[in-house]
């Protein structure tokens, strides 16, 4: 069937459902329109139209079908029977139960996608939490327990830089686990994940924790393609050392449920000092991300020596803030009215960055706009709620299938640089509409409790029949329109909206009465839009020097974190030592990511670290000096040295190393040490891959600073239990100098 038979049929059905029931429009946009059991682009090029319950027909032209029909082929008799006002609510729910029985493979474990075989952590851990925990928990907790390493430790997936410590955002696991917790139940699967929670926890508190933000380091939560989310000149160590708002508040959210975890077991004393890890987390994000003249928070805070914070709004960490509670309700309230919207959903984050293609960046993830749909709806944003139910349903209706990630600017899928079909957290943002959203099913640990919200758009009648929790089967009927509930029955009695654990046995009919209020709300919609290119600088003579970057108003000079000067000229004479960056203010309001920090000081101080250690025989090039200190697992795994300060002061401590074992963007054999300073522990040094066998490539780690009095003082670097990567067994590099540079 081509594309203008399915639009000749498309046409007939809308025709004959807008003869026999009149059109009633649902959404409306700039771009597309919600009519019925039709979804289609304003200016009629593609339509997708529900026939009845099990069949969607496409006119899109790279639908996940050839014909552009999807049906029913699977039995999902043993899941939840959806009715609802308009068919095309019921297909795509039907679609994606379908596609989440596709996903659980021959060993019950949960496939990432179509084109993703294996389980990642942070994909089938939003997934379990959106929806997965109540749709598929037995794949779920199989699935949790495939990413345990053999030390009792949750897997951090491959990704930047050799994996943890630059990419963080494993923790994600712990909130998974805890949503199967509250599903299910089951004390022997509280006894499991409690020991594997609390190791990979008190590992991360020593690997990243800093004591001055009392935030978390690592790579954005999922945002895992780094140049797709950062400035180019930031290098897998510098991503180790910015703390970023999505993984903020998964780090949060995992401590406040370690702290729940020991009050279970009786550990008083460690419930509260996992629950003060946590406060400071929260108080740390409202310190130093929330943006008061934006109404939302910063994407994250990045640099070397001095950290300064990205103003784009990122929209995972947003909804994260607000459905954790790390947003006031003020402030819930302005996030979602106030953080920018475009016609064909929210962007990962925005603006966009200009010298770069759809992925993450100019893109909308329906897994995403899932969790962003559901911190609306907590933040009671009618308008949030419908344009993200909107948004999730185009897509999936258009491409017949729930896919990764589409174009922000354009709603289609094609164009982004990968991408899959039956993409698990997609399904999972879509299922979550209706059992999170409409029905507001909220699982505590001993109960469920209901907090529906429907839009007023979508007022009427809802079934949702043979939902169970724990041993209770559920017929449960949903009316009207609102914010919260009027009157709650079950089985015909009028009830509290909540179902004890303790009595969640047989089957039972509840009937909820919404009471038909929906507060006024408001979202930012924008047009898509672009940052300005990032500045490159350097100094010659005195002068911090750059191109003139193309659509700039004017040019912000920071010096050590703070923003000192502006100037509408490419130079800025420099009257003061100090670490340099310029940002790019563009003539539409947005500013660039900042340059890559230049150095001006005159105390610095490189010293020669091989005389410390034996040398081995060197395969490498390009090292200072006489050559090398080989560090691996068994090899100089606690080297000491002494450095002689000529002056008291606050010096910036980092390590010239190499680090072949893996790639940039894959493997997991990031190197990493513990530094102590006469015999205190001062930090954590982090040496990231830089690609195979490329032993040539020298580099320094993150920087350590440390107030250093005149006088001997004596290094050491360890390798300690809490510095095990994800690898195990490979945990090793090239170690060549000590840089100090004492700062103002």
């Amino acid at each position: 069937m081509n594309k203008t038979t399915r639009l000749i049929l498309i046409c007939l059905a809308c025709s004959a459902t807008a003869i026999s029931c009149g059109q009633k429009t649902t959404y409306h946009n700039g771009s597309f329109t919600w009519q019925n059991d039709t979804i289609s682009l304003n200016d009629g090029s593609i339509r997708a139209y529900a026939a009845d319950a099990t069949t969607i027909i496409s006119g899109y032209p790279d639908a996940e079908f050839d014909n552009g029909i999807w049906q029913l082929s699977r039995d999902i008799s043993h899941l939840p029977a959806y009715e609802a006002p308009t068919r095309i609510e019921e297909a795509l729910y039907n679609l994606s139960l379908e596609e989440s029985v596709i996903a659980v493979e021959p060993d019950s474990t949960l496939r990432t996608g179509k084109n993703w075989s294996g389980v990642w952590t942070r994909d089938v851990s939003y997934s379990i939490i959106l929806a997965l925990s109540h749709i598929q928990p037995q794949a779920s907790m199989k699935s949790l327990v495939r990413k345990v390493d053999r030390l009792g430790r949750i897997i951090q997936d491959t990704g930047t830089g050799g994996s943890w410590p630059c990419s963080t955002d494993r923790t994600v696991w712990v909130i998974a686990a805890w949503e199967l917790y509250k599903v299910t139940g089951d004390r022997n699967w509280l006894e499991y994940i409690y020991p594997i929670i609390k190791r990979s926890i008190e590992d991360d508190l020593k690997a990243i924790r800093d004591t001055e933000t009392g935030l978390m380091k690592g790579e954005s939560s999922y945002l895992d393609w780094r140049e797709q989310e950062y400035p180019r000149w930031m290098t897998p160590v510098d991503i180790y050392n910015s703390e970023n708002l999505g993984t903020e508040c998964v780090h949060y959210q995992a401590l406040t449920i370690l702290s729940e975890l020991e009050k279970i077991m009786g550990n008083e004393e460690d419930a509260l000092r996992y629950a003060g890890y946590a406060e400071q987390i929260k108080d740390g994000i409202n310190r130093h991300l929330w943006m008061e003249d934006k109404g939302f928070y910063a994407q994250y805070l990045y640099g070397r020596q001095n950290l300064i914070a990205s103003p784009r709004s990122e929209t995972l960490g947003e909804a994260l803030a607000v459905l954790y509670g790390i947003a006031s309700n003020p402030q819930a309230k302005r996030i979602c009215s106030n953080v920018p919207c475009q016609d064909f959903g929210t962007a990962c984050f925005f603006p966009n960055i200009a010298d770069m293609g759809p992925y993450h960046n100019d893109a909308m993830w329906p897994f995403v706009q899932g969790y962003w749909m559901n911190a609306c709806k907590k933040a009671h944003n009618s308008a949030g709620v419908m344009h993200s139910i909107a948004a999730i349903y185009r897509c999936a209706s258009f491409f017949l299938t729930n896919k990764e990630n589409m174009v922000i600017y354009n709603g289609n899928w094609q164009g982004t640089a990968i991408n899959s079909s039956r993409q698990l957290w997609s399904i999972a943002g879509n299922l979550s509409i209706v059992n999170s959203v409409l029905f507001g099913m909220e699982w505590e640990t001993d109960c469920l409790r209901f907090a529906p919200f429907v839009p007023k758009e979508m007022a009427g009648t809802r079934k949702l029949d043979g939902f169970r929790y724990r041993n209770g089967i559920y017929d449960i009927q949903l009316e009207g329109y609102g914010d919260g509930i009027k009157s709650f029955y079950i089985d015909g009695k009028e009830s509290d909206a909540v179902i004890p654990a303790s009595e969640a046995d047989g089957r039972h009919s509840l009937r909820i009465v919404l009471n038909g209020h929906i507060p006024a709300s408001s979202i930012n919609m924008v047009e898509n839009a672009y940052s300005p290119l990032t500045p490159q600088c350097r100094i010659e003579n005195g002068r911090l020097l750059w191109e003139s970057v193309p659509e700039t108003e004017y040019y912000t000079i920071i010096r050590n974190g703070d923003r000192v000067a502006e100037t509408v000229e490419a130079s800025y004479e420099l009257d003061c030592e100090g670490e340099y960056q310029v940002i790019a203010n563009g003539t539409d309001g947005y500013e660039s990511f900042a340059s890559e920090p230049v150095n001006h000081y005159t105390g610095v101080t490189v010293l020669d670290l091989e005389d410390c250690s034996v040398l081995e025989t060197s395969p490498y090039r390009d090292f200072e000096g006489k050559g090398y200190i080989d560090l691996a697992t068994g090899t100089n795994t606690d080297i000491a040295f002494d450095i002689e300060i000529a002056d008291n002061g606050l010096y910036a401590i980092d390590f010239l190393y190499a680090n072949a074992n893996g790639s940039i963007t894959s493997e997991n054999r990031c190197a990493v040490r513990t530094l102590f300073i006469d015999g205190q522990r001062a930090g954590t040094v982090v040496m990231s891959q830089w690609g195979f066998d490329s032993w040539n490539i020298w580099r320094y780690s993150n920087v350590i600073k440390a107030d250093l009095s005149r006088g001997s003082h004596r290094l050491a670097l360890r390798l300690l239990p809490e510095n095990t990567n994800m690898n195990i067994d490979t945990n090793s590099c090239a170690l060549d100098c000590i840089r100090l540079t004492r700062l103002p």
